[in-house]
């Protein structure tokens, strides 16, 4: 391992004079000739906006609590598993146990990681003994102990599934928990199994040659680059990634992870990989006027596919926040790609009857081929949780702009409270109840966890109160 940490940091060193030569973070360049982007720029708090954020302030922010309290009390202890480990998953649309409880690596991630940070908050440190829990599973079970890195799929046993084979995207949750369960307890372990997780995505997963990441990989921690090498069949992978090529939500949540382990670990081959996926996200994910490539080939030429919404304003967050790592937050460009893509989501993906972001879709919103109208209606929960968070953002950073973000966040809200809370059995509807089909969904699934409303709350609640946290709105500042 330690022969494997020197190889990696001295790629890491090598590929870190590179990225800065192509992202330079040092000095603010001059976009005008080479970006389409908006050009707005992060305007100072004003008076008018400290009493507008005030009203919104006392009026939400004992509401939001109770809303986050609520989800909380759903799930827990309802999901925590004390006889098998780890968190159950299948819940029907009434909380009633169904299903085969597999263990999948993101559900099992996201819950420990929601549940870390959650405990880290004043007046929620009861939350802690959850996140052991969810921890101890991750390192006891889900770790490959022969190969090194994270099984995918495990049943409720623990037994390995789909040959074994191991995924970026649930790795990077799986760095994420680890992370953050150190940060609240400082636990020596969940350090060094995240910097091991590093270590093995690096050496498995990592394009040396275009950067970013592969997705799929054998158990031995080999990637998986054609069809005819996948174990389980089938040209596209547990992520709907075509196999072969990178996709934006593996590389954007791997940007997450990376962000917040250098926050407590120092290291040049962080460094330089957070460096490396910051530029990659806003620079070859997004694209002008605010769209966001979901999928690539190997040397990040996109490959043209519908946009998904939700994930475009996920991606927009991940931004915001993993901007304060090293002095990327004072490129102005991260100002204006984040706001440009806001802006066109509430042009065309924003519900003017009722309010919610839609779905997926055409950057420009609804189109026909053929007379066959093409376009994804639903109104997902994690969509709109991503919403709240990033309006509010906007509307601390712009508070005099005309788009007057701070009324599209409370509309949101508003939207969320009456279509997706549950508030007869709890937690979140999977879509909004103005959307067909939403009755029997079920409230929870291995595609579905807390997270997403969980850590939105918890970020409006934070930012409410205090300010926002992501040094986006502090560089405005």
């Amino acid at each position: 391992m330690a022969d494997q940490r020197k190889g990696l940091r001295e790629i890491g060193e090598g590929f870190l004079l590179l990225i800065e030569r192509q992202c330079p973070t040092k000095r603010r360049p001059d976009f005008s000739r080479t970006s389409t982007f908006g050009t707005g720029m992060p305007l100072r708090i004003s008076n008018k906006h400290e009493l507008s954020l005030s009203t919104v302030s006392n009026n939400l922010a004992t509401e939001l609590e109770h809303a986050l309290r609520a989800v909380l009390n759903t799930w827990f202890p309802r999901c925590v598993d004390t006889e098998n480990g780890g968190f159950r998953c299948d819940f029907n649309h009434r909380w009633k146990p169904c299903g085969a409880q597999l263990r999948m690596l993101e559900y099992q991630a996201r819950v420990t990681r929601t549940a870390a940070r959650v405990a880290a908050v004043p007046g929620f440190e009861g939350y802690r003994e959850i996140a052991k829990h969810g921890f101890q599973y991750l390192k006891n079970v889900m770790w490959d102990h022969e190969y090194g890195g994270w099984f995918r799929l495990l049943d409720a046993s623990g037994t390995a599934l789909e040959s074994g084979s191991k995924h970026s995207h649930g790795s990077a949750y799986a760095l994420g928990a680890c992370t953050a369960y150190y940060k609240l307890t400082a636990d020596p372990d969940a350090l060094a199994l995240a910097t091991q997780t590093f270590a093995w995505l690096d050496n498995s997963a990592h394009d040396a040659v275009h950067g970013g990441y592969f997705g799929l990989c054998r158990q031995n921690g080999n990637p998986i680059l054609s069809a005819k090498e996948n174990p389980d069949g089938g040209h596209k992978d547990h992520v709907g990634c075509p196999i072969g090529l990178k996709d934006s939500n593996t590389n954007g949540d791997m940007l997450e992870a990376i962000a917040d382990l250098y926050w407590v670990f120092s290291d040049v081959l962080l460094e330089t990989r957070q460096r490396e996926m910051f530029c990659l996200l806003r620079d070859r994910m997004f694209v002008p006027p605010g769209s966001l490539h979901m999928h690539f080939q190997p040397d990040w030429t996109p490959v043209p596919e519908l946009p998904r919404y939700g994930e475009t304003i996920h991606k927009a967050n991940v931004l915001a926040k993993a901007s304060s790592g090293s002095d990327l937050e004072r490129d102005s460009k991260t100002h204006r790609v984040i706001k440009s893509t806001i802006d066109t989501l509430l042009a065309y993906a924003w519900d003017y009857a009722k309010g919610g972001f839609f779905a997926a879709g055409p950057t420009f919103g609804p189109s026909k081929v053929e007379h066959v109208r093409v376009f994804v209606p639903l109104k997902l929960w994690w969509t709109q949780a991503e919403g709240l968070k990033a309006l509010l953002r906007m509307g601390m950073l712009y508070p005099d702009d005309g788009t007057e973000y701070l009324r599209r966040f409370e509309e949101l809200w508003a939207y969320i409270k009456k279509y997706v809370i549950d508030s007869r059995r709890g937690g979140w509807r999977s879509i909004g109840r103005d959307c067909t089909g939403s009755s029997k969904r079920p409230k929870a699934g291995v595609l579905k966890d807390l997270s997403h409303e969980v850590e939105s709350l918890l970020y409006c609640l934070q930012s409410l109160k205090f300010g926002s946290p992501d040094s986006v709105s502090k560089a405005a500042r």
